[in-house]
């Protein structure tokens, strides 16, 4: 590990995830393979600035609004979650939102940082398990969008396709 490239790979990371907040909403597909090769695919829209998103995947949408809360819509009925878990959203909806990664080592990551370095606009990250040191995986943060664009454990890949402004 070279620990002046990581360092200088981590501030670019909280540079471009703070400037997110000021690009348009984005658009991407998001595609998980789970061990075994079962594939999942849902769409994603983000806005960044009015901190709303929804993902949908199949008949299923999670959606988040400041002002409503947590929803999910399933075959026409809509379910709130409480207000108290404004913290939580689905896993691919984390790739959009790279600081609530469960991989910076605090109290509720169950991984940590082991290296990161910067090339040809994303950054690159390993990390480790905290308590299955054998255990690793890797994530790639686009510095353009702010956002993870890859995301590798053991057991799963998680990737963005299709990243657009929803302008158009």
């Amino acid at each position: 590990m070279n620990e002046q490239n990581s360092f200088e790979a981590m501030l670019a990371i909280i540079s471009s995830i703070r400037d997110a907040r000021t690009r348009p909403a984005v658009v991407a597909t998001v595609e998980t393979t789970h061990d075994g090769g079962r594939r999942s695919v849902a769409k994603a829209w983000v806005d960044f600035n009015d901190r709303i998103w929804s993902l949908t995947e199949e008949n299923v949408e999670s959606a988040f609004h400041p002002e409503s809360g947590w929803t999910i819509s399933s075959d026409g009925v809509v379910e709130t979650v409480p207000r108290e878990r404004d913290d939580w959203m689905p896993e691919g909806m984390r790739m959009f939102f790279p600081l609530s990664l469960r991989i910076w080592g605090g109290r509720m990551d169950d991984w940590r940082v082991i290296d990161a370095e910067v090339k040809e606009g994303d950054a690159h990250l390993s990390f480790q398990h905290k308590e299955e040191a054998d255990l690793f995986g890797q994530a790639t943060i686009d510095l353009r969008w702010g956002i993870a664009t890859e995301f590798t454990m053991p057991w799963e890949r998680t990737k963005l396709e299709g990243i657009k402004n929803s302008w158009g």
